[in-house]
């Protein structure tokens, strides 16, 4: 799945996708966007540079903060301005265990967000390297595991990986719980249970994450916005549009329009680590 950024500079040529689960991770130019929310929560990160922070987003002459790192709650009305460099954007779902283990490594909490990342300089460095190619996403996802306190087993259950792997090949299949538990040899109620243990997020909240990267998968191979929506699940574009603009900000058609000429096909850690 893709993800969005805030304000524009001139380092496209370095754009990057990456998403595992229920995350996402962009690496490199910011898009200008005006004050907004998203559905899920943002950690930003300044891999060049500061950026600004707006203290009250409403107003237009408000007062901004510098900043290198932010934890962005979900539902908040934020604005970014960001001037030179490139941006870190992670997205977590806002039901995941994720959420609550970053909250908890920021020195400094506002009504609006959160500042300082501690391990803020490692968390840089990593991210820098799989920006410039210098660390595999695998590794850098390692690294970044430890530091934001998101990791989970080092091996994950073949039971679970068995279902996310249905879960990716097969996005335009309903996967109700009963047919997953299936798969997994497990019932219902253990898979539900077993499930939310591994991956940190609900069946139902995974599920929209992956049918949300199969769409913009599906859009970037050259499928209309109608067709790739249908491929991954969603009843229609209208419906998936509206999905991405809640969780992203920004609506999908304006997304690809921006970073496709720049960006790789969006890609994925191996199945062992994607939860």
């Amino acid at each position: 799945m893709a993800t969005l950024s805030e304000t524009g500079c001139a380092m496209a040529s370095q754009a990057k996708l990456i998403g595992w689960g229920a995350r996402v991770l962009y690496l490199g130019p910011a898009f200008g966007l005006t004050p907004h929310r998203n559905a899920t929560a943002v950690l930003a990160i300044g891999l060049d540079h500061s950026f600004d922070v707006a203290d009250d987003p409403e107003r237009e002459d408000g007062v901004f903060r510098s900043a290198r790192s932010v934890l962005i709650p979900p539902n908040t009305l934020h604005h970014l301005r960001i001037s030179r460099g490139r941006m870190a954007f992670l997205y977590l779902d806002p039901l995941s265990r994720d959420l609550a283990a970053i909250t908890s490594r920021m020195r400094e909490t506002t009504p609006r967000a959160a500042f300082g990342l501690a391990g803020e300089g490692a968390a840089i460095g990593i991210l820098r390297d799989l920006a410039d190619g210098h660390l595999a996403p695998g590794d850098a996802r390692q690294g970044l595991d430890a530091l934001l306190g998101i990791g989970v087993s080092a091996k994950a259950d073949r039971r679970i990986a068995a279902a996310l792997q249905r879960m990716r090949d097969e996005p335009f299949r309903s996967h109700s719980l009963t047919q997953l538990g299936t798969v997994a040899g497990l019932s219902p109620s253990r898979f539900l249970h077993l499930f939310k243990a591994e991956t940190g997020v609900p069946l139902r909240r995974y599920r929209l994450w992956s049918r949300m990267g199969a769409a913009v998968n599906a859009v970037r191979q050259g499928m209309s916005l109608t067709e790739a929506a249908h491929a991954a699940g969603f009843a229609s574009s209208a419906h998936f549009s509206g999905t991405f603009r809640d969780m992203f900000g920004m609506m999908p058609s304006e997304f690809l329009r921006r970073l496709e000429p720049h960006a790789a096909p969006l890609s994925h850690t191996s199945v062992s680590t994607e939860v």
